[in-house]
């Protein structure tokens, strides 16, 4: 046994020594590890082929970047895995230059650079900074200089590029923006963090935020009336046609957003929004949820809408107009005296399906003003059977009718004394309550008012007792005409009588 390992351990020296001959050999100046060991690159002096192993650099631990130690003798361009952690060293491939430890890294692609304000621990490792990070140093001086140095993060170490007096990638704050340091203007800027524009005296700022935010402030011991602001604009003549910004001043002082427009030099709220949520057009302290100073349209070009329009001369007040390719319908509010104050119009085809006006409460329509035949409209009231319950003869009768007073009178608002007929709203109260809208102490507020379609059922009522009273006098009058024929039959009989009784005693 220990002669054949004796044997296998000889030829195996004789085998390496033969090998490291042969490769020392003039006539063999490649060298190829691994599979296919026949085919090898032309170009190559040493070719490593394999599909399941890799090639394995010597584990060394570094020490520094600028130390070759612990490889002693190194050349450029000698290749180690370091195995080292510190404030310059990181694990990973380095090569020595002829100087320093180089580490070997992935390019950064474009647009995943990261981009910080200030300034990194210069001097070693780029620590916890990914490769392609850039450190852009714009702290101010006590002079008021920046000193513009950048910092990359490059094969793991930092490359440091020392900016003049005031030179930074940016513009500084001229009006010109020719004070200028360097570094390119129109690429993208991309930064982790806020990006912060303020007043010296912290009276007010702009913040962009990350995420898609950017935050206006503005102190009211700054700007008691315009708060913060954005301006919209063509050019440098008109930076300013538009403007949102936050009036301390408006919605009776409790502030609000509001959207300005700027004619002739001077900033107009068009539109505010308080902080209580009640919205002003043309107002500045609204009112309601929605408070409309003006004409208000809701339609789209030759489509149905409703236009509200407060005007002057024939159309002044409010319009409520739809426009249909065959119906229309309008509504208007004039205060023109020589127009009607409220006109519906409606072109309908086909009369009693065509209403001015419908009112309906949640359980249903209560009444409408349609179209009748002609030129004539009609005013409905709902009243099917399906809709009561209770139903009895009524307890009113031609007496009650009776008991109304008709009285001619004079409104005392009307300068021109027109006498009027009809009724007095207290006194038709205490008869027929129905007809009757009872008012309050202040008749300026809530007068009392007479509807004079609900007395028409007391009338017909009436009409009806009268009747069956014309009708009983009629049976009596018949029953009276039939005795004064028969009176008037006796009378004739007695007559007769008496004459023949007069003419016998003539003949005797």
């Amino acid at each position: 046994m220990q002669v054949r390992q004796l044997l296998t351990r000889t030829a195996g020296a004789l085998g390496v020594t033969a090998g490291l001959l042969f490769v020392g050999s003039p006539l063999m100046a490649q060298v190829k590890i691994g599979d296919n060991p026949n085919s090898i690159n032309g170009s190559s002096i040493l070719e490593l082929e394999s599909t399941s192993k890799g090639l394995l650099l010597p584990r060394v631990p570094l020490t520094s970047l600028g130390t070759a130690a612990p490889v002693t003798n190194a050349v450029e361009g000698m290749h180690v895995f370091n195995t080292t952690t510190n404030s310059e060293l990181q694990q990973g491939e380095y090569y020595w230059d002829g100087n320093a430890w180089v580490r070997l890294v992935t390019a950064v692609p474009v647009g995943k650079e990261v981009y910080r304000e200030g300034a990194p621990t210069v001097g070693g490792s780029c620590g916890s900074d990914p490769e392609g990070t850039i450190w852009n140093d714009i702290s101010e001086a006590s002079d008021g200089s920046i000193s513009g140095d950048r910092y990359l993060c490059k094969g793991g170490v930092w490359a440091v590029y020392t900016g003049a007096t005031s030179s930074t990638p940016f513009f500084l704050g001229a009006t010109s923006n020719t004070v200028d340091a360097g570094g390119a203007k129109g690429g993208t800027i991309s930064r982790i963090g806020h990006i912060i524009a303020r007043r010296s005296d912290n009276g007010g700022s702009t913040t962009i935020v990350p995420g898609g935010g950017l935050r206006l402030l503005r102190t009211l011991a700054l700007a008691p009336v315009q708060g913060p602001y954005i301006d919209f604009g063509r050019n440098a003549a008109n930076p300013n046609l538009f403007r949102i910004s936050l009036r301390n001043d408006l919605n009776a002082g409790l502030g609000a957003l509001a959207f300005n427009t700027n004619t002739g030099g001077n900033l107009s709220a068009r539109m505010v929004i308080g902080l209580n949520g009640q919205v002003g057009v043309n107002v500045t302290d609204p009112k309601r949820l929605m408070h409309v100073n003006g004409q208000l349209l809701l339609a789209a070009p030759n489509q149905d809408g409703e236009n509200f329009s407060d005007a002057s001369g024939s159309m002044a007040g409010l319009r409520l107009y739809f426009e249909e390719s065959q119906n229309r319908a309008q509504l208007f509010i004039h205060t023109n005296p020589s127009d009607p104050n409220v006109v519906l119009t409606k072109i309908g085809t086909t009369p009693n399906e065509s209403p001015f006006m419908a009112f309906r409460i949640p359980a249903g329509q209560v009444g409408s003003i349609e179209r009748a035949a002609g030129l004539t409209v009609f005013y409905n009231n709902a009243s099917d059977r399906r809709l009561k319950e209770n139903i009895k003869n009524t307890r009113y009768s031609i007496e009650d009718l009776m008991k109304i007073g008709v009285v001619d009178y004079n409104y005392i608002s009307d300068e021109a004394k027109t006498r009027t007929t009809g009724f007095i709203a207290q006194d038709l109260y205490k008869v027929y309550p129905e007809a009757v809208s009872k008012g309050n102490e202040d008749v300026k507020v809530k007068a009392w008012m007479v509807d004079y379609s609900k007395l028409t059922p007391l009338l017909v009522k009436a009409v009806q007792d009268q009747q069956k009273e014309i009708a009983a006098l009629k049976a009596q009058l018949s029953e009276m005409n039939a005795l004064k024929a028969e009176v008037a039959g006796i009378k004739a009989m007695l007559g007769n009588a008496e004459q023949q009784k007069s003419e016998a005693t003539i003949s005797k």
